[in-house]
């Protein structure tokens, strides 16, 4: 019976190739958009887990968000996982900012509490940390950081700085609180400035020291679990409201902007391309099966005798069926194995070949199934 297989397909290659190079074209295709689909859906959660969100506080109206001069109590509740929204927070980004002289110079000193914080910290563009970066930004010790044309001339040194606080003036105390403190030089930073920048926990018990509180100037974060956007809005509350323009803006009243605009216009765009997709496929498949009984009528028409008289010799029906089926799927099974192999696709490979194989067997299975005497007598 092979014998007859490979004669059959050898006496009539127009149809063996038609039927290779159907089953290659649409193997192909399949495969490919399936792993398409695959990766446009690995690439949706990871931009699910891993696009950053900034969330921004503000004055209440959204209009200003540095200089807030904000009490301890919120800073607390962003960064407390317990009872405010520090479960919801990544990457802190915090300021504090005082006014220092340093003989005879003159500029801001900025608490911050990660290299996030200020642009010029960032470590790509250079710099240098005499202690572990990391615990820098979170000791409560009077450390700094000089820019790198100062910090040749204190390197290594502690300089007595005359430092104000601002924030802390009252009707009792207008000018603020101004003092000095000592500060070891811990390192340097790429840069021409007069910013000095000292960890945030240390600009916090400075401040506390000047001016009797303590206060945050800006405050941001990223979102740590991006599936809880929902939940930090409402978690946020009533600390934090949302932006309210038309807010008289009363001082100590602040709101929480999430940028999260960009963040869903990428989802709904990838959500959109893999519901595409996912239409495509059973599109394909269907196409699968058509071309299967298509290459099935090819392969029968005019083979009516030819089975009635294999019948009228001993062959089954079944075995005709198998012998046929057999013949027309045996190239497009070596080239639904190569495009699996090759494009890494097994599992859409096998879903053509069975809807091919559906297909090539319906109409098959309509030739063989007449009996052998009819055929024959209405041939004589």
């Amino acid at each position: 019976m092979d014998g007859f297989v490979w004669k059959r397909m050898i006496r009539r290659p127009w149809l063996s190739l038609l039927g290779l190079l159907i089953s290659a074209l649409l193997c192909v295709l399949l495969c490919t958009l399936s792993g398409y689909l695959d990766g446009e859906k690995t690439r949706l959660s990871d931009v699910r887990n891993s696009y950053d969100i900034l969330c921004v506080v503000s004055d209440i109206r959204g209009t200003k968000t540095d200089g807030l001069g904000m009490s301890h109590i919120y800073s607390d509740f962003l960064l407390d996982k317990e009872n405010g929204i520090g479960a919801f927070v990544r990457d802190a980004r915090l300021t504090k900012v005082f006014s220092y002289r340093l003989d005879g110079g003159a500029g801001q000193m900025i608490g911050v509490s990660g290299e996030t914080s200020a642009e010029v910290l960032d470590s790509r563009l250079g710099g240098e940390f005499e202690t572990d970066e990391e615990g820098f930004f979170l000791s409560e010790e009077y450390l700094c950081l000089m820019p790198q044309n100062l910090y040749p001339q204190y390197a290594g040194q502690t300089v007595t700085v005359e430092v104000t606080d601002t924030a802390g003036a009252s009707p009792l105390n207008p000018n603020g609180g101004t003092g000095k403190a000592e500060f070891r030089v811990a390192g340097w930073y790429r840069g021409t400035g007069t910013e000095i920048y000292i960890p945030y926990p240390a600009s916090q018990r400075l401040g506390f020291l000047l001016a009797g509180l303590s206060t945050t100037d800006s405050a941001a974060f990223l979102l740590a679990d991006n599936s809880r956007l929902d939940e930090l809005s409402a978690a946020a509350q009533p600390m934090l409201m949302p932006v309210n323009p038309g807010e008289a803006a009363p001082k100590g009243l602040y709101a929480l902007t999430i940028h999260d605009e960009q963040y869903h216009a990428t989802l709904t765009a990838m959500e959109q391309n893999i519901r595409r997709l996912q239409y495509l496929l059973p599109l394909i498949a269907l196409l699968s099966l058509g071309a299967g009984f298509l290459v099935g009528v090819l392969a029968t028409r005019g083979e009516a005798r030819t089975y009635a008289l294999m019948r009228t010799v001993g062959l089954t029906r079944g075995k005709l069926f198998c012998t046929v089926l057999l013949q027309q799927m045996l190239l497009p099974v070596l080239a639904s194995g190569a495009a699996a192999v090759i494009l890494r696709q097994p599992l859409p490979a096998a879903g053509f070949l069975l809807c091919l194989a559906v297909g090539c067997a319906l109409a098959i299975g309509r030739s063989v199934r007449i009996a052998p005497s009819a055929i024959l007598r209405s041939q004589e």
